[in-house]
């Protein structure tokens, strides 16, 4: 027997993005935690969303470091 999918509004969808976010979890933990059927549906609505990142106050992916690009000194 199945069960019936769950919907989520958009405004819950914001809810748990900004929430994810913040928490430093990984999908799978924060999906587990928050009782989202898998990190699937989370990594959709990051795609979904991710115009809105800035305006949720996420951090940005593209924000890290670049390694090679460092001095000895920066160490």
């Amino acid at each position: 027997m199945t069960s019936k999918r769950k919907l989520y509004r958009e405004d819950e969808k914001l809810f748990f993005l900004h929430s994810y976010y913040q928490s430093g979890m990984s999908k799978h933990a924060f999906c587990r935690a928050h009782g989202i059927c898998c990190p699937a549906l989370l990594n959709s609505w990051i795609k979904k969303y991710s115009n809105l990142a800035e305006e949720l106050s996420l951090p940005s992916e593209q924000e890290s470091p670049d390694m090679s690009n460092r001095s000895k000194e920066a160490y």
